[in-house]
């Protein structure tokens, strides 16, 4: 069981005893919906495909363009939340939307929520996209829930659910639609289930969270090794299959092209390249100094919950101490994301945002490990900078919207 430090909040949990995980979930949910209506209308012209961020060089079908009006971003190829939104108007004619996709492999690899958006949406068109925004937002509200209901288990205060939103996944589920943040709600509602005693349900989410992004597979190694620790072999193959249906699903896609060959670049390759030469920075090169030395501090900070939840898992395990779920969740996490980083193509290691997403579960791990232990502090010294640098482009957006809303 995932327990210890609740002494340390006494005086906390009787201050917010009268607040319930829900409060900071509506919270959450009322603050990322507001953002969304004022940046539509005052920074979009009231173009809510925007969100996507669809690139104005990325083709689409004909059958798409004519049944909704599509935002296109000027100067670039858009991102990632583009290739969902195609998904979701078509989960079952992938192949023939593999054309229009970078990597149609990787991109159908995480069918999940562009599937769920299309059931819950019955196939209608006119539906798909506000179906979409709905199961963006309800899942970052989930993470916020399961993150306070975590917290309070422990005796911090509730409130604490909002860090959740500071995950570079959640801040850029919430600007650019993408699925990390759906996978990180995810994460947490499992090390939740399992802390409530119910790991049928627990072990349900985490065989679907692959189907998210495929780094879910890191949630389900990490519940492994928990019962590696404690010695029961027969649970850890249990959970091990969990793995099985999305490898099944890799199987059946295996034809499409686009994948990721990795190749062996050098020593921390990635890390280093990005450290030396970090992002171009091309549309504001007044600031370039000051944002390569906020991107070195992310850096910096993301390394040290890395190292601190590799040693945490270390001294635990030497010293046959109870491991719990979110400390292995982080340290399998920092695990991937060292080894990627002697390999190209870099992957998440492109740059400092990236990776804080990609790699959300060594902050929110490290983060509920710390709750529990009495000493969230150093996680969230680790995670702030993220927060802030995975925020810098609502900046034009949020002076937008906030001239339009002061008229």
């Amino acid at each position: 069981m995932w327990s210890g430090g609740a002494g340390r909040y006494t005086v906390g949990m009787v201050a917010d005893r009268r607040v319930r995980p829900w409060l900071p979930a509506l919270v959450a949910a009322g603050a990322i919906a507001f953002w969304w209506l004022a940046a539509i209308r005052y920074a979009y012209h009231g173009q809510a495909t925007a969100l996507f961020m669809i690139g104005e060089r990325t083709p689409m079908p004909d059958w798409l363009e004519k049944s909704e009006t599509l935002y296109r971003w000027k100067g670039g190829g858009g991102y990632d939340g583009q290739y969902f939104h195609l998904l979701a108007h078509a989960p079952l004619a992938f192949h023939e939307l593999a054309s229009m996709m970078d990597r149609p492999r990787m991109r159908c690899q995480r069918i999940l929520i562009p599937a769920l958006v299309w059931l819950l949406a019955s196939g209608r068109m006119e539906w798909i996209d506000p179906v979409y925004y709905a199961v963006i937002l309800l899942s970052l509200a989930a993470g916020v829930w399961c993150t306070a209901r975590l917290a309070q288990r422990n005796a911090a205060s509730p409130w604490w659910g909002l860090a959740f939103l500071a995950l570079p996944a959640s801040i850029g589920s919430a600007e650019r639609m993408l699925v990390d943040g759906p996978l990180m709600a995810a994460a947490a509602g499992v090390v939740l289930l399992l802390e409530s005693g119910r790991w049928p349900a627990a072990w349900i989410l985490a065989a679907a969270a692959p189907f998210v992004r495929e780094t879910g597979l890191l949630i389900v190694a990490a519940v492994v090794i928990v019962n590696l620790a404690k010695r029961a072999w027969m649970s850890a193959a249990l959970w091990a299959a969990a793995g099985a249906p999305f490898l099944l699903w890799l199987l059946m896609i295996r034809d499409l092209p686009g994948g990721m060959d990795f190749r062996w670049a050098g020593l921390f390759h990635s890390a280093v390249r990005l450290a030396s030469e970090g992002e171009p920075y091309s549309r504001y090169p007044q600031y370039r100094a000051w944002l390569h030395g906020l991107d070195l501090i992310v850096l910096a900070g993301f390394l040290s919950a890395c190292a601190a939840s590799l040693q945490l898992l270390w001294s635990a395990w030497r010293r046959r101490a109870p491991l719990s779920l979110p400390l292995s969740m982080a340290a399998v996490s920092a695990g991937a994301a060292l080894a990627l980083c002697h390999l190209e193509p870099r992957h998440a290691w492109d740059s400092v945002f990236s990776l804080g997403r990609v790699f959300a579960p060594v902050y929110l791990g490290l983060l509920l490990h710390g709750l529990a232990a009495g000493r969230p502090g150093m996680a969230a010294l680790c995670l702030m900078p993220a927060a802030i640098r995975a925020s810098l482009p609502l900046g034009p957006v949020l002076v937008r919207a906030a001239q339009g809303l002061a008229g």
